[in-house]
């Protein structure tokens, strides 16, 4: 039995679609989106831990906070079937709080790990910091090291620069949001004093207009004349 060469092509794109589909693009990452808080704010960030398919289970997660950017306040939150600890580092020149009084000493690596099963293949968990006053940057990196029920780790740690080819395994790094630009008020207040300028001119052309119209439309005096008795 022949096969048309039609049948033949709608059976290879067939076959690549499928081999498309099957076989995946890019390999899960961790990665760490912010609450929307901005420099000097305080925030919730929230990692994204997979565990690829064809990987043994994820069973720790350790985070560390950059040496260039410390920040003073860091709370790890509590996750059901994991423990969690932290080391510190001592820090030079310190941060200050709000009433001066100096930090010297802040968090250095907040680690999770699997008091169960941790994160099987083809799951993944979230795990949340609260941390601040955030850098004034664009975004905030946290290296990752992952751990696997097996003993091997893989560490989330190589920077994305622009342009270049995307690292097999990248920091993760969390948007810092802008500050909200002050031009805008600015011009919003701007625009609100020349709209309430222009209104008062109109009103007080409107007035003066009615005041015309009004003189315009009034009969004139008369001119007085002598009485007769006066004749």
């Amino acid at each position: 039995m022949s096969t048309s060469p039609r049948r033949v092509a709608g059976a290879l794109i067939v076959s690549g679609a499928v081999a498309v589909v099957a076989s995946p693009s890019a390999a899960a990452h961790v990665d760490a989106q912010l609450d929307g808080a901005g420099p000097g704010d305080f925030g919730v960030v929230t990692l994204g831990v997979p565990t690829e398919a064809g990987k043994p289970a994820t069973t720790k997660v350790a985070v560390r906070i950059p040496d260039d950017t410390p920040m003073r306040t860091v709370r790890p939150q509590p996750l059901a079937g994991w423990s969690v600890d932290v080391t510190k580092r001592t820090i030079d020149p310190p941060l200050y709080k709000d009433d001066g009084t100096p930090v010297t000493e802040v968090i250095d690596t907040v680690t999770w790990t699997a008091t169960g099963p941790g994160i099987d293949t083809g799951q993944f968990a979230q795990f949340a910091i609260y941390a601040g006053p955030l850098p004034d940057a664009d975004t905030l990196a946290l290296p990752t090291t992952q751990t696997f029920s097996d003993g091997t780790t893989e560490a989330w740690n190589e920077p994305t620069v622009s342009g270049d080819e995307k690292p097999k395994f990248p920091v993760p790094a969390a948007t810092i949001a802008k500050p909200a630009s002050t031009v805008m008020p600015i011009v919003a207040w701007s625009a609100l004093g020349l709209s309430v300028v222009a209104l008062a001119l109109a009103v007080f052309g409107i007035d003066r207009a009615s005041r015309r119209s009004a003189a315009a439309d009034s009969p004139e005096a008369e001119p007085l004349r002598p009485s007769p008795a006066s004749a």
